[in-house]
């Protein structure tokens, strides 16, 4: 996955790079909304792509927005900006709306299947950006001219069924694995209880005086899931993750207590709160399938 990324980012980098450059050498032939329009459909897919990938390699929701959004603001202002400042404005928008939804995209698919997924991101952004640079070409140099008369419109519709029976057969195989998907009811039953209550164990630390639970990553959750602690003593978790593929169980939360979407890594994470109210509060994983009991006494 990391070198189809790497391979991701050159593609985007060469694309984007080189759509920015014809915008700046042609711009006084780019004017107005034809200008405007090519510096938003560069920040647009760039922004889409570039947040998915980072989405899909790091996984933590909000330095991955944050990143995404940055990236998005930058390509649509130097698209934009030898235009003039409606396209910097529009061009800016579009590359922040781009990177939010790349960013949440790409979080949400890091638990499925992330490398077709992306792979099929990868290819609208080339047909897409490839469209740019032609009309680029079309509109700037008299040598070139497409007639779009001659595209018919059955090869579109065909273009689309093509794409429509794709999907419907990756969701249909096991190339997609969608959690829930094609199990018996029984089955998901049977899992959906032993995410919520599950074979229990417990730890009690609320008489130690400087708690440590360590807690290990398997793949039907998090064991201990149920942990007693004590109110207003800083405890440390120790969380051994073993699982090399990246599910929803790499990373972790306990929103009650500020500790939202950690990376679980593979190896050892060593996180610390401090339990300021009594009562039961959930931790879980970042799609909240596996979950686990902190009792506050």
């Amino acid at each position: 996955m990391t070198i189809f990324s790497i391979i991701s980012a050159v593609f985007v980098a060469i694309g984007t790079g080189y759509s920015i450059y014809l915008v700046y050498r042609h711009k006084n032939k780019l004017n107005n909304t034809p200008g405007m329009m090519i510096s938003m459909v560069i920040a647009v897919i760039t922004g889409l792509l570039s947040g998915s990938m980072i989405g899909i390699t790091f996984g933590e929701t909000f330095l991955v927005v944050g990143v995404s959004m940055i990236i998005g603001f930058v390509v649509g202002f130097l698209a934009g900006h030898p235009i003039g400042l409606l396209a910097i404005l529009m061009g800016s928008i579009f590359g922040l709306l781009g990177g939010i939804n790349g960013a949440i995209l790409g979080v949400f698919l890091q638990f499925i299947n992330p490398t077709i997924l992306l792979g099929i991101l990868l290819g609208f952004y080339i047909v897409i950006i490839g469209f740019v640079i032609v009309y680029i070409h079309v509109a700037t140099n008299s040598k070139f001219s497409i007639d779009t008369g001659e595209l018919s419109p059955f090869a579109i519709i065909g273009g689309g069924i093509v794409l429509i029976s794709l999907f419907l057969f990756m969701y249909s195989s096991d190339m997609v694995k969608i959690p829930g998907k094609n199990e018996p009811a029984e089955t998901q039953a049977a899992q959906e209880s032993s995410n919520q209550t599950g074979s229990t164990t417990e730890v009690d630390v609320t008489s130690a005086s400087k708690p440590k639970v360590k807690m290990l990553v398997t793949e039907k959750g998090y064991s201990p899931n149920v942990i007693r602690v004590k109110k207003g003593v800083p405890v440390e978790f120790e969380i051994e993750n073993p699982l090399e593929n990246n599910s929803c169980l790499s990373t972790f939360m306990i929103p009650d207590f500020n500790i939202n979407n950690v990376n679980l890594k593979f190896g050892t994470t060593n996180l610390s709160f401090t339990p300021d109210k009594t009562g039961e509060y959930t931790f879980s994983c970042g799609m909240k399938m596996f979950k686990g009991t902190i009792i506050v006494e």
